[in-house]
């Protein structure tokens, strides 16, 4: 996929699902999310915090050990067959940008009104759970990435729950995809015949651009 098409298409997806989520919300709940978002000192320094963990374990499957894994290593390479071309020639506040707004679209449906309409439904632990189980089988990209964006999920689950405040999944979750695909990129470029010169174009050793 281009560059333009994965910013432009990741961008346009996540305000949908902002969109949906509000939607809804005002719809049946009249309020516009169900878990709030406080912008407040806490949230802030929480949602960092807990973005720790997950960074570390990106760096960890991302390391010459962690790729060397099976399953890490086959979620290695779907990534850089589908992100490859569009990390190495997006800008970083392109990157940036990317990342933030799937935590603020993903955390706003599956955090701000999915799980606490489960919730009404049944317990808070069983929504908690149960949105997870959901998230993860939209992320089933290969056996080993369903349950690691479930795991990741039941935790975003677990923080909102516990603050009260959905800026801390927010955080937490775009600060980690944020890092995961400025990690990509450094990697991507590491194993890509391509290099950039000073005019911002990519050429290959005989000086060809990606796809000549």
């Amino acid at each position: 996929m281009t560059p333009r098409s994965v910013f432009l298409g990741g961008l346009i997806l996540e305000a949908a699902l902002v969109v949906i989520a509000i939607l809804v919300s005002y719809l049946f709940f009249d309020t516009p999310l169900l878990n709030p978002i406080g912008f407040d000192r806490e949230g802030l320094l929480t949602g960092i915090a807990a973005s720790l963990p997950m960074v570390a374990y990106f760096f960890f499957s991302l390391s010459a050990f962690g790729r060397n894994l099976a399953p890490l290593k086959r979620i290695y390479d779907l990534l850089k067959r589908m992100l490859a071309r569009a990390l190495i020639e997006m800008p970083a506040w392109q990157i940036v940008l990317l990342g933030m707004s799937a935590g603020i679209g993903e955390e706003c449906l599956f955090r701000g009104v999915l799980q606490p309409v489960v919730e009404g439904w049944t317990s808070p632990l069983a929504a908690i759970l149960l949105t997870g189980l959901i998230f993860g089988l939209l992320h089933a990209l290969t056996p080993a990435y369903f349950i690691l964006a479930t795991i990741m999920s039941i935790y975003f689950g677990f923080l909102v729950n516990y603050t009260g405040n959905l800026m801390t999944p927010i955080l937490a979750h775009g600060l980690y995809d944020v890092v995961g695909f400025l990690l990509l990129k450094r990697l991507f470029l590491k194993d890509s015949p391509y290099a950039e010169n000073g005019d911002g174009e990519k050429h290959g050793e005989e000086g060809e651009a990606p796809g000549d």
